[in-house]
C-alpha cells in the first residue's frame, strides 16, 4: 500500500510540475510558486492553497474538506481541460479558464473572470461574490444552484441557458 504525506509545501520563485496524476496529503498542501499540470491531476488534502498560477491542458480535480484557495489565475496561460471541486469544503478562486466544464460542488467565492469554451459553468453551493465577477461560457450555459450574494456585480455571458435555483441577492444585494 501507500501512505499519504502529512502535508506538502513549495516555496515561491520557482515552478512545480505535477506529472504523476495525484497528490494526496492528510493535511494542507501549499504551492507557493506557479504550478504546471502535465497529467490529469487529483489534489487531495485539507486546506489546499495555490499562491501562483495553475496552467496545463489537463483536468484538475480537488478533493478538500477545508478551504481551497486559488490566488493566481488558473488556466490563464494554458487553459485547463476542466476543473472540478468536491462538496466537502469551500473554494475561493480569482480567475479560471478551461476548455471544458467548471464544476464547483462546494461553496464558492468568486472574484474575476470564469471562462469555458462552450461548456457548462456550475456553482452547486452558495456563491459569494468577493469582487466583480464575469462568467463566459459560449454556448455552454451557467448554473447557480445555491444562493448568490455579495455587494459586487455579476455578469453572465452565454448563448446557453443561465439557471439560478437559489435566491440571488437575498442576503447581500448584488451591485450594478
Amino acid at each position: 500500500g501507500t501512505t499519504a504525506l502529512t502535508s506538502l509545501t513549495t516555496n515561491a520563485g520557482g515552478t512545480t510540475a505535477i506529472n504523476g496524476g495525484a497528490v494526496t496529503t492528510t493535511a494542507a498542501q501549499s504551492y507557493g510558486d506557479n504550478v504546471t499540470l502535465g497529467a490529469a491531476t487529483t489534489i487531495t488534502g485539507v486546506g489546499n492553497t495555490f499562491s501562483g498560477t495553475v496552467n496545463g491542458a489537463q483536468t484538475l480535480s480537488i478533493v478538500d474538506s477545508g478551504t481551497t484557495t486559488f490566488t493566481g489565475a488558473v488556466g490563464g496561460t494554458t487553459a485547463l481541460t476542466s476543473l472540478t471541486t468536491d462538496a466537502g469544503g469551500t473554494t475561493s478562486a480569482a480567475s479560471v479558464t478551461t476548455a471544458g466544464t467548471q464544476t464547483y460542488n462546494d461553496n464558492l467565492t468568486t472574484n474575476g473572470t470564469y471562462t469555458t469554451t462552450d461548456s457548462l459553468f456550475t456553482a452547486a453551493g452558495t456563491t459569494t461574490l468577493g469582487g466583480a465577477t464575469t462568467v463566459t461560457t459560449g454556448t455552454g450555459g451557467a448554473t447557480f444552484t445555491g444562493a448568490v450574494n455579495g455587494g459586487q456585480a455579476l455578469t453572465v455571458n452565454t448563448t446557453g441557458t443561465t439557471t439560478f435555483t437559489g435566491a440571488v441577492g437575498g442576503t447581500t444585494a448584488l451591485t450594478g
